[in-house]
């Protein structure tokens, strides 16, 4: 008997396993990400086009019973993202509780969510004490959003993912610390057909407010081709060793 249904590890530099919980979404079609239909460059959609078996519904908000006990038969203390090929926060509330359950009786292990519908979260009343809990933005405005909203949750942590980073953010620090950000991600966009690669100077603007504010940054390695590892313009991006700069809470 597989006992893992759903649940396999993951590509991400900072997780452990994806919990496919739940897929799809319909942010593409309300004009949340742009774009629609199957040529819209967006990973998750990507994936569940490309796997149809594995997704019968195709990008359609989509709940899989099955795997709700997945992470209970993982032994090893694990960071793990729930349902993250879609938005589960914007469109799986319904089953908010048999989540909810499984990763309470998980304590060993850290659950990450991420959405782009942050005017949902409060629905979620408070997350388990095992949660970090993130808004995906690609810009200035949706951060802003993305902070007013989670300035009104209660978790763990609380994060941003700044991915694909497609403008200038100009955020102060007080912007993110009012809000409780511990934790910001930054990373190009995940190639569909052509990756969408931000400027260096946007990169070095935000790193510069989350110093300030004292939230950790995590660049992910889809960044690596932007850095000089020999310049120091690009010494922000990098650690005391000369390592990416890739800090986890």
């Amino acid at each position: 008997m597989n006992r893992y249904p759903r649940l396999s590890k993951s590509g991400i530099e900072y997780i452990d396993y994806s919990w496919g919980i739940y897929s799809g979404c319909h942010n593409h079609l309300l004009g949340i990400c742009g774009g629609g239909g199957k040529d819209f460059n967006c990973w998750a959609q990507g994936i569940a086009y490309r796997f149809p078996n594995h997704y019968p519904n195709g990008f359609e908000p989509t709940y899989y019973p099955e795997a709700i006990d997945s992470p209970k038969y993982l032994k090893k203390p694990s960071v793990i993202s729930v349902g993250w090929v879609g938005d589960v926060i914007g469109y799986g509330l319904d089953y908010k509780d048999k989540i909810y359950s499984t990763i309470e009786e998980c304590q060993r292990h850290t659950f990450l969510f991420l959405t782009k519908n942050p005017e949902m979260l409060s629905k979620w009343g408070i997350f388990p004490p095992n949660c970090w809990v993130g808004v995906s933005a690609c810009n200035r405005e949706m951060m802003l959003k993305a902070c007013r909203f989670l300035t009104e949750i209660e978790a763990k942590v609380k994060y941003l993912s700044i991915e694909p980073m497609l403008e200038e953010t100009w955020m102060i620090p007080s912007t993110l610390v009012l809000a409780g950000i511990s934790w910001v991600i930054i990373g190009q966009q995940t190639p569909v057909r052509k990756a969408i690669m931000p400027k260096i100077e946007w990169i070095e603007n935000l790193v510069e407010v989350c110093d300030k504010a004292g939230v950790m940054v995590f660049l992910k390695d889809n960044l690596l081709e932007l850095v000089n590892f020999e310049s120091p313009k690009t010494a922000f991006a990098l650690t005391a060793d000369n390592s990416l700069r890739q800090q986890c809470l």
